[in-house]
């Protein structure tokens, strides 16, 4: 399966427990439905199911790019499967999967930014002259940072380099926090926007409402350090 790197890590974090292969790629459906082609035609995979953020879904290998009419009859059978089969409903079943894989609380968003150089201000402080930041706040440890900028780098790979194509003019930063957060930045190609995708995965067992708040205060200093809006005379729409 795959997903843009932007999209929730709920599905990574299911394939991690249940042993399927599971892949992230850049935004654009141009880049996920080449790579969940090149998985099948290449690698031998059955891909399942392929998404984006905001917002397509791709089920099967009809077409590797989203389509709705798929994507409602596959939500059309499991919504059958769970009040005929199971007694119970979709929001019973998602609540199911919270509590088996932990809960899943995004905070996605973005400030308007006319001035192109604002992005490349914001990375080069977290790149911290090559050091790169390790902490927010005093509570928030930061455990890998990927950078998609030129060269690119990424301190989980055993060489340093990442994965995905990197790129001067399009730059994305992905900040993993200790706690299970993942921060991501990246300024839009087409519109005056500088975005930030952030994400909480709750602990198994952990209520949805101590993991909003959570994610909330985090947020806010996640925000205000590495980005400084007010600095950098970026305003919410």
């Amino acid at each position: 399966m795959c997903a843009s790197t932007v999209s929730s890590k709920m599905l990574s974090a299911i394939a991690q427990t249940e042993g399927f292969h599971f892949e992230d790629t850049l935004t654009g459906f141009k880049w996920i439905g080449s790579r969940a082609s090149a998985l099948q035609k290449e690698h031998g995979y059955r891909v399942l199911l392929t998404y984006e953020e905001a917002i397509g879904f791709c089920c099967g290998d009809v077409i590797f790019d989203k389509d709705g009419i798929s994507a409602l009859g596959v939500m059309s059978e499991l919504a059958y499967h769970v009040y005929a089969n199971e007694g119970s409903s979709l929001a019973q079943h998602m609540q199911g999967l919270y509590d088996k894989y932990g809960e899943f609380v995004s905070n996605n968003g973005y400030y308007i930014c006319y001035d192109t150089s604002i992005p490349l201000k914001i990375f080069d402080r977290i790149r911290n002259g090559g050091k790169y930041i390790q902490q927010v706040g005093e509570k928030y440890d930061v455990t890998s940072i990927r950078d998609l900028g030129c060269p690119g780098y990424d301190s989980e790979q055993p060489d340093g380099k990442p994965t995905l194509p990197t790129s001067s003019s399009s730059p994305m930063m992905t900040v993993r926090f200790a706690n299970g957060c993942v921060a991501q930045f990246r300024a839009s190609g087409t519109e005056p926007k500088f975005k930030y995708y952030i994400e909480l995965r709750g602990k198994p067992g952990i209520k949805r409402d101590i993991v909003v708040e959570e994610l909330k205060c985090m947020s806010d200093a996640v925000l205000e350090e590495l980005i400084r809006p007010e600095e950098n005379g970026l305003v919410k729409p």
